[in-house]
C-alpha cells in the first residue's frame, strides 16, 4: 500500500508539473499571436489539472485565445466549462475587452436560466434560414471546405440587408468563414474593419477612435515576422476608422518590415498630417535614408529636434546622417548634443570617435571609445575603431589585437589596419596573409604589399608589383617614391635616382620625399665617383 501511494504522489507531482509547462508553452504561444498553438496547451494543461479553481481559470485564458481566433463558438464552449468548474469565477473587468466580457456575460446568463425557467422543457428553437443564427450553426457543423464556402453567398446577402448596427456581428461571422477557407489577409482585414467600427461606435463625441486590442494584434503578428498579414488588418481598422494615427504609425512599420519603403513613407506622412511627433519624424527619417534620400532624411531629423530641442535620439539621428554626408562639423555639434543628453547612445558614441581620429585627435577618440565599450564591451565595431586609434597612438600590440576582433567578426573595413598593425610588429607573412583577403581601395592595398615585400627583403618581389601600379597610376607619388627605394634596396642607383627625381618634382611632394631624391642622386653621384676611381687609366700608346 505505502509503494501504491509514494507512486500516486509521484505521478501526481508529474501532472502538476507537466501541466504547469504546457500552461508556460501557451503562454509563450499567446504573447507570440500563435493562437492556434496556445489553444492545444491550454486545453493540454486543463485536461491535467486536478484543482477545480486553477481548471476554470486556464479555461477562460483558453477562451479568450478562441475569441482571438474569432471562433466563438468555441470560446463560450470554454467559458461554461470554466464556470462549471467554478460557479463563482468572476472576470476582471481591466483584464479583457468588452466584447469578451459581454460574451461571458451571455453564457453565465445562459448557465443560470435553467434555475428559473419553468419544469417543462422549452421547445427546441430552429433558427429562420438565411438568420445569423442558422449561419453560424451551419459553420459549426461544416466539416470541409466545401460545405464552408458554400455559406458565403448566405453571409453576403445578410451583410448587404442588415442593419448597420448588426454589421459587426455578420462581419464576424464571414471573418471566421474566410479564416477557414485559408483566405487568412482577407478574414485580417475584415476583422480590422469590426475593430474600427466598433472603436467608432464606442468613441466619445470629438474624440479620434482607437481600436486598441487591434493595434495590439498587429503588433503581436509584426513580433511573429508577418507584416503582410498587420498590413491586411490595419486596412481594415483604417477602412473603418480613417482618422486613426495609430494605426497609421503601426502600418508604416509593417510596411517597413515587410520592404514596402514607399508605402511606408506614405502612411508615416498621412499620420504626420495629424500629430507632428519626433517619432513619427525620425520613422520617417529612417524609411528615407532606407530609400537613399538622405536629404529627405536630413529634413526630417532636423524637423524632429526643432519640435523636441531635448530628444537625444533626434540629435544623434541628424549627427550620424551628417557624418555619412561627410558634414563633420555639423556632426559633431549634434553627437555632443546627443551624447549631452545620453551618454548612454552607443552608435553615436563610437561615431563620436571616428570624428575626432578624423580631426587628429586621438586622446579624444579613445576616451569616447572606451565610454562605448561600458555600454557594449567587446564589440567588434567599436574594437575595430579602438584599434585603429591604438594604432595611430603608436600602441602596435594594442592596435593588432583589438583589429583582430573586428577583422573575425567579418568587419572587412579594419583589415587594412590589421595588415598594417602587424607588419609595424614584424609579422610581414600575417600581414600578407590579411592582405590576402582585405576589402578596400585596390592602390592602398597593393601599396601597403608592397610595403611588406620590402619589409620582407624582396625587393625585387616589391618592384614588379610597383612597376605595374606605377604605369596604371603615374601621378601616384607613394608609388613611385617606392619603386624608387625597391630600386636603390638592388642598388640600381642611377634607375631608383631617377625614380626618386620623378616623385620630387610632382605637385605637393612631402618633404621627406624631395630628401630622399636628394640622398638617391647624391648616392649615384657617389658610385659614379667610386666607379670611375676603381677604373684603371688608359695609357698613351707608345710611337
Amino acid at each position: 500500500m505505502r509503494s501504491l501511494a509514494a507512486v500516486a504522489v509521484l505521478l501526481l507531482g508529474a501532472g502538476v508539473a507537466w501541466s504547469q509547462d504546457a500552461i508556460s508553452e501557451a503562454d509563450k504561444a499567446f504573447r507570440n499571436a500563435d493562437f492556434k498553438a496556445a489553444a492545444r496547451f491550454y486545453a493540454t494543461a486543463a485536461e491535467n489539472e486536478g484543482d477545480a479553481g486553477k481548471r476554470a481559470d486556464i479555461r477562460v485564458k483558453l477562451a479568450i485565445t478562441y475569441f482571438n481566433m474569432k471562433s466563438r463558438t468555441k470560446a463560450e464552449e470554454a467559458i461554461a466549462a470554466a464556470l462549471k468548474d467554478n460557479p463563482q469565477l468572476e472576470l476582471v473587468p481591466d483584464f479583457y475587452t468588452t466584447d469578451f466580457l459581454a460574451l461571458a456575460s451571455r453564457v453565465k446568463a445562459k448557465l443560470a436560466a435553467p434555475l428559473t425557467a419553468p419544469s417543462t422543457p422549452a421547445p427546441v428553437r430552429t433558427p429562420p434560414p438565411g438568420s445569423l443564427a442558422q449561419i453560424r450553426q451551419r459553420l459549426s457543423q461544416a466539416t470541409d471546405n466545401a460545405g464552408v464556402e458554400a455559406l458565403l453567398p448566405s453571409i453576403e446577402a445578410l451583410e448587404a440587408s442588415v442593419p448597420a448596427a448588426q454589421l459587426s456581428e455578420v462581419l464576424d461571422v464571414k471573418s471566421d468563414t474566410l479564416e477557414r477557407l485559408g483566405r487568412t489577409g482577407d478574414a485580417l482585414e475584415l476583422r480590422g474593419r469590426v475593430a474600427g467600427m466598433r472603436a467608432t461606435a464606442q468613441a466619445s463625441p470629438g474624440t479620434a477612435p482607437v481600436p486598441l486590442e487591434a493595434l495590439l494584434e498587429a503588433r503581436r503578428l509584426l513580433a511573429a515576422d508577418r507584416p503582410s498579414d498587420a498590413v491586411s488588418l490595419l486596412h481594415g481598422v483604417l477602412a473603418a476608422a480613417p482618422s486613426c494615427v495609430p494605426a497609421f504609425e503601426v502600418l508604416a512599420e509593417a510596411y517597413m518590415n515587410a520592404g514596402r519603403l514607399d508605402d511606408a513613407y506614405e502612411a508615416l506622412r498621412t499620420a504626420l498630417l495629424g500629430n507632428q511627433k519626433p517619432e513619427l519624424l525620425l520613422s520617417l527619417g529612417e524609411v528615407e535614408l532606407k530609400r537613399n534620400r538622405l536629404t529627405g532624411a536630413r529634413d526630417a531629423f532636423r524637423r524632429a529636434v526643432e519640435i523636441d530641442s531635448g530628444n537625444d535620439r533626434a540629435w544623434a539621428a541628424l549627427g550620424l546622417l551628417a557624418a555619412r554626408m561627410g558634414d563633420l562639423a555639423s556632426a559633431r555639434e549634434a553627437l555632443d548634443k546627443a551624447l549631452a543628453s545620453n551618454g548612454m547612445l552607443f552608435e553615436a558614441r563610437v561615431v563620436r570617435a571616428e570624428i575626432a581620429l578624423a580631426e587628429g585627435h586621438p586622446a579624444e577618440a579613445l576616451t569616447h571609445l572606451q565610454r562605448a565599450l561600458q555600454v557594449k564591451p567587446d564589440d567588434p565595431w567599436a574594437s575595430g575603431w579602438l584599434g585603429a586609434t591604438y594604432l595611430t597612438s603608436g600602441n602596435v600590440a594594442g592596435a593588432a589585437e583589438k583589429l583582430a576582433v573586428a577583422v573575425k567578426a567579418n568587419l572587412v573595413q579594419f583589415s587594412l589596419a590589421l595588415a598594417e598593425a602587424q607588419r609595424r610588429s614584424g609579422r610581414v607573412d600575417d600581414a600578407l596573409a590579411t592582405l590576402a583577403s582585405a576589402k578596400g581601395d585596390d592602390i592602398t592595398i597593393r601599396l601597403l604589399r608592397a610595403r611588406c615585400l620590402l619589409d620582407a627583403g624582396r625587393p625585387a618581389d616589391a618592384q614588379a608589383l610597383l612597376t605595374d601600379l606605377v604605369a596604371s597610376n603615374p601621378e601616384s607619388i607613394e608609388s613611385r617614391y617606392m619603386l624608387g627605394y625597391s630600386l636603390h634596396a638592388q642598388r640600381q642607383w642611377a634607375a631608383a635616382a631617377q625614380e626618386l627625381a620623378k616623385a620630387a618634382s610632382m605637385p605637393k611632394t612631402p618633404a621627406t620625399v624631395r630628401e630622399g631624391a636628394q640622398l638617391a642622386e647624391a648616392t649615384r653621384h657617389a658610385q659614379e665617383i667610386l666607379d670611375s676611381a676603381l677604373t684603371p687609366p688608359v695609357l698613351p700608346a707608345h710611337h
